[in-house]
C-alpha cells in the first residue's frame, strides 16, 4: 500500500519530525519520500507550520511581577507548616513541572530544521526551467534543493533527482514532487557526491523512472564542486 493513500498519512508525517517514527516504519517512509510526491508535499505542509517565530514566543521569559502574581494567587504565603507538607505547594510544583514539560516539548517540535552547511551545485537548464542551488548537511546525509522559483510537477509526472559518478551510470537520488525539496540521501549514496561529479533532474512518469535511468527530458544539469 502506498503510504501517500494512508488515511494516517498526516499523523505519520508528524512522527517523523518528532523522531518517534523508527526503525522498518521509519525506512518505509523515507523510501515513499523518494517515490511519492504526495508525501513529500504533506512533510513539507507540515514542517512549514513549525516556523521560528512561535519558538521565540515560547522561549519569552515572564516578568518578576508574573511571579509576585502567581504566588499572590495562590496563597503560599497564608502556610506556615513545613514546605513538603503544604498540599498548595504540591499543586504548584505540578503545575510548573507539567509547564515547562509542555515548554520543553513545543521547543522540540517548533525547532526549525537545520540549515545545510554548504552549497554543492548549481543546476541550470533551459531558459525557462527554474535554477536549483543543492546543498549538503554538515555530516553529509541531507541533501537539500532551493529552486530560484516554484516549479510543482503535474498530477501524472515527477521530477527525478539523479547523481551522475564519472564514468558511471546515473544513480537516482529521491523522486520529487516539486524542485524545492530537503531529504536524507540513500544510505548507499552518502558520501559519494563528490567534486567532479553531477546532479542532475529529469521528468519521469508519476512515481519515477521505472528503468532504473533517465527515460524523460533531463531538464537540469550542474557539477558538483565542493
Amino acid at each position: 500500500m502506498r503510504i501517500a493513500d494512508n488515511a494516517r498519512l498526516d499523523a505519520l508525517c508528524g512522527e517523523y519530525l518528532l523522531g518517534s517514527l523508527r526503525g522498518a516504519a521509519r525506512r518505509r517512509f523515507e523510501r515513499a519520500l523518494r517515490e511519492e510526491p504526495r508525501v513529500v508535499q504533506r512533510l513539507e505542509h507540515w514542517q512549514g507550520m513549525f516556523t521560528p517565530r512561535y519558538s521565540k514566543m515560547i522561549a519569552a521569559q515572564p516578568s518578576g511581577n508574573v511571579w509576585k502574581r502567581l504566588e499572590r494567587e495562590l496563597g503560599l504565603a497564608r502556610y506556615r507548616m513545613p514546605w513538603h507538607r503544604r498540599a498548595a505547594f504540591w499543586r504548584a510544583w505540578a503545575v510548573a513541572a507539567t509547564a515547562a514539560l509542555a515548554l520543553a516539548i513545543g521547543m522540540q517540535v517548533l525547532r526549525p530544521a537545520p540549515e545545510p552547511s554548504a552549497l554543492i551545485a548549481t543546476l541550470a537548464g533551459k531558459a525557462e526551467a527554474a535554477q536549483v542551488t543543492a546543498f549538503l548537511s554538515r555530516d553529509g546525509r541531507t541533501l537539500e534543493l532551493r529552486a530560484s522559483r516554484p516549479v510543482v510537477a503535474g498530477p501524472a509526472q515527477s521530477y527525478e533527482l539523479w547523481l551522475l559518478p564519472p564514468g558511471g551510470a546515473p544513480i537516482s537520488l529521491a523522486v520529487l514532487g516539486s524542485l524545492d525539496a530537503r531529504f536524507a540521501l540513500p544510505p548507499a549514496q552518502v558520501g559519494r557526491l563528490s567534486a567532479g561529479a553531477k546532479l542532475a533532474v529529469s521528468v519521469e512518469p508519476a512515481g519515477g523512472s521505472q528503468t532504473g535511468a533517465p527515460t524523460g527530458p533531463v531538464i537540469l544539469v550542474g557539477e558538483i564542486t565542493a
